[in-house]
C-alpha cells in the first residue's frame, strides 16, 4: 500500500470566541504565527510528505506568505476552503485525492504538537486505518436538563477528551466524507469516519496538545512556547 501521508491543515475559521480582530490562527505567540507553529511541527516531521493548509478565501495570500517562510522542508499548498469545516476538510481532501495512502488532518490552531505524537498516531493509523489522539478526561463530567440542573453525571474512566492531528487512510475518509449529508452536524473527522460505519482507534495524546480557543488559552500557549524546541528558526 502507498504509504506517503499528507497533512491537512485546517486554518479557514474566523475564531468568534477570540472576541479579536484578528484570527486567532494569525496571533503571534513569542513573535510567530500560531499558524507557522502548526506548519512547523508538520514540516520538521520526516513522515510528511506533503503539506496542504485549507483557507478561507480572503486569508490565501497570507497562509502562502506564512507556509514559504515556515515550510522549508516539505512541499505545500494552500486551498480555499469552505462555509464550514467539514466543507474545508471536503475541498482539502479533494486537492491531494490520488496522491497519498494516508492524511492526517489537523486544526490550524493546535500548534503544540509533538514529533513523537505524529509517529505514535502514524504507527496506529497503519494497524487500524483510523485513529485519533485522545486524552482521558481529568474533571467529572455532567449532563444538564433544558433548565440547567444535572441531569446525570458520566462515567469519567470512558469519557476522553480528542484532538488532533486524526489520521485515516485516505480512501475511508474520503468515501466517509462523499457520503457525508446536510443532516449529519459533526465537530471532528472521526466522527465522519463513524458516521460512515469505520471504527476509530483512540490513541494516548498530549495534554498540552491544546486547541487555541479563547483568550485562556492564548495565555496558556505563551507559557508552553517558551520550551518549544522547534522554534531554531533563522
Amino acid at each position: 500500500m502507498n504509504e506517503r501521508c499528507a497533512c491537512l491543515i485546517v486554518a479557514a475559521g474566523n475564531g468568534s470566541r477570540m472576541n479579536s480582530a484578528v484570527k486567532k490562527q494569525f496571533m503571534e505567540i513569542g513573535g510567530i504565527p500560531v499558524l507557522a507553529r502548526t506548519i512547523k511541527k508538520f514540516d520538521s516531521c520526516q513522515i510528511i510528505d506533503s503539506i496542504i493548509i485549507v483557507s478561507s478565501a480572503e486569508d490565501t495570500e497570507l497562509c502562502v506568505s506564512i507556509a514559504k517562510q515556515y515550510c522549508k522542508n516539505t512541499a505545500f499548498a494552500v486551498v480555499e476552503g469552505g462555509k464550514e469545516r467539514s466543507d474545508s476538510v471536503y475541498n482539502g481532501l479533494t486537492a491531494i485525492e490520488g496522491r497519498f495512502g494516508y492524511v492526517m488532518i489537523q486544526d490550524g490552531v493546535r500548534p503544540f504538537t509533538k514529533n513523537d505524537d505524529i509517529l505514535r498516531i502514524f504507527d496506529c493509523v497503519k494497524k487500524y486505518g483510523a485513529c485519533v489522539p485522545a486524552v482521558p478526561v481529568k474533571d467529572t463530567v455532567k449532563v444538564a436538563d433544558e433548565n440547567g440542573f444535572a441531569a446525570n453525571t458520566l462515567k469519567r474512566d470512558t469519557l476522553w477528551a480528542v484532538q488532533t492531528p486524526q489520521a485515516f487512510r485516505f480512501d475511508l475518509i474520503k468515501g466517509a466524507y462523499d457520503n457525508l449529508t446536510e443532516d449529519n452536524k459533526v465537530t471532528d473527522d472521526a466522527s465522519v469516519a463513524e458516521i460512515s460505519g469505520v471504527k476509530v482507534k483512540l490513541v494516548m495524546g498530549n495534554y498540552e496538545n491544546i486547541k487555541i480557543t479563547t483568550p485562556e488559552d492564548l495565555a496558556y500557549a505563551k507559557i508552553l512556547a517558551e520550551r518549544d524546541d522547534c522554534f531554531e528558526i533563522g
